[in-house]
């Protein structure tokens, strides 16, 4: 079934533009990638979703309407183009498009602020993504989107075929839901929000009548940082599990990655081409190591670390620099964790927690662990971090009527497609990104 497609303005794609159909009639749409004015020749690139088709015109064989049209069309200019396929092997593509009639649907501004034809000195990155709304033309660009388009599709697939329910959370929150100074702070109708640092409490609830969630959630931080791994505005792949431990939940990582590369490596094998990327699927399991451990591996490559601070963004990259395959680091201190994660019950100095980190210096991906399910428990340690219980009424609350134990974890959307793209910052895995120097578009 086909929608929105006149046939006056469009029949085919630059896909059906090859040497097989030579002498086949197509009308093609898109936008003006390129022109070469030879004078008595104008050779256009024209580009669609699917990708690029050359016209080539000769002035004597061609229409002196069509000809002053070819003349007058820009960069960026859209157009529908009727005409026939001819073989070329001296084309890149292996063939070209004959023009019989040219449409022109809107002609571009001649003074477009940025180089989308690849062929100039690559342009300053801000200047890229201060016209971010011309910049995802970019041929490079759209394959970065159709990769996260098939990754968000497999990580559905993925949680539906093992019986997860997919849900909604709030994005608008009390001001006192969410503890930290990292709040993007509202007004609704007179009364303090922010908005959502996580959907924490949201999938925890939720257990109690779905028993396996998960969902594709944004959550916003007012953080400062600069480095490739943050923005302001961000998704995240969140999974919580009833009856779970920090084991259970670890496996479905394992499982969830291999089952993502894999659907990218078959359903978006020409955009990693393009890209110059190739994806290994890692093995089972991936590698665990403790806290202690991957700050020892730190200090043998004699670099200056806290073993007690958490690990910085350049910690991070050189330990992960370290691997291949992904792998988790387990065993965080309880200082350096949230309230609701549960300790080992062989010393509580230690959390039931876990990162997934990605190989290749990518650093970081989730951060989850088993939770406190006890109403006594998470009270003492709602005051233990110095926060008031009663900023968190609601939720505590769910855990004085049942609250079975459970584990979860939220991994970083964009960070996921930065590893698999292989892209310089997790602004790249956005359309339009935030952070703290990019608010607009």
């Amino acid at each position: 079934m086909i929608y929105a497609v006149n046939p006056e303005w469009r029949t085919s794609t630059t896909k059906d533009v090859t040497g097989t159909n030579n002498g086949l009639e197509v009308i093609i749409a898109g936008w003006i990638h390129q022109k070469r004015d030879k004078g008595r020749l104008i050779f256009l690139t024209l580009r669609d979703h699917h990708g690029l088709a050359q016209v080539t015109l000769h002035e004597k064989k061609v229409s002196s309407e069509i000809w002053d049209r070819a003349k007058e069309i820009t960069l960026e200019s859209v157009v529908s183009i009727r005409g026939l396929v001819k073989s070329d092997p001296r084309s890149k593509l292996g063939a070209e498009i004959i023009p019989i009639s040219i449409k022109i649907h809107a002609i571009a501004d001649p003074k477009i602020p940025i180089d989308l034809t690849g062929k100039k000195t690559q342009m300053d990155i801000d200047t890229a993504f201060r016209y971010r709304e011309l910049a995802i033309r970019d041929p490079e660009v759209s394959r970065i989107m159709e990769i996260k388009n098939v990754i968000a599709g497999a990580i559905r697939e993925f949680f539906r075929k093992n019986n997860f329910i997919e849900i909604f959370t709030p994005f608008i929150l009390t001001a006192s839901t969410e503890g930290g100074a990292e709040q993007f702070k509202l007004d609704y109708f007179g009364r303090p929000a922010v908005l959502a640092q996580s959907c924490q409490f949201y999938k925890q609830a939720a257990l109690a009548c779905h028993e396996k969630v998960f969902g594709i959630i944004p959550s916003w931080r007012a953080e400062k940082s600069h480095t490739p791994k943050h923005m302001t505005e961000f998704w995240q792949i969140e999974n919580e599990i009833a009856f779970a431990t920090d084991q259970e939940i670890m496996q479905v990582q394992e499982d969830l990655v291999i089952f993502v590369l894999k659907k990218v490596n078959l359903e978006a094998k020409e955009q990693l081409n393009k890209l110059n990327r190739i994806i290994k699927i890692p093995s089972k399991p991936f590698k665990r190591i403790k806290f202690v451990e991957a700050k020892q591996i730190l200090l043998d490559m004699e670099l200056e670390v806290n073993p007690k601070e958490d690990f910085g963004a350049p910690e991070e990259s050189v330990l992960s620099k370290s691997f291949d395959e992904p792998f988790f680091i387990t065993h965080f201190p309880t200082n350096l964790r949230g309230m609701y994660y549960a300790t080992d019950p062989d010393n509580p100095e230690v959390t039931r927690s876990l990162d997934l980190m990605a190989p290749e210096g990518f650093g970081e991906l989730s951060s989850g662990g088993q939770r406190v399910a006890r109403y006594d428990t998470l009270n003492e340690r709602i005051l233990g971090k110095g926060f008031n219980p009663d900023d968190f009424e609601w939720y505590l609350r769910m855990f004085k009527y049942g609250m079975p134990p459970h584990a979860g974890y939220g991994l970083g959307f964009e960070r996921l497609i930065r590893w698999v793209a292989n892209l310089s910052h997790v602004r790249e895995a956005s359309m339009f990104p935030r952070t703290p120097d990019i608010y607009s578009p």
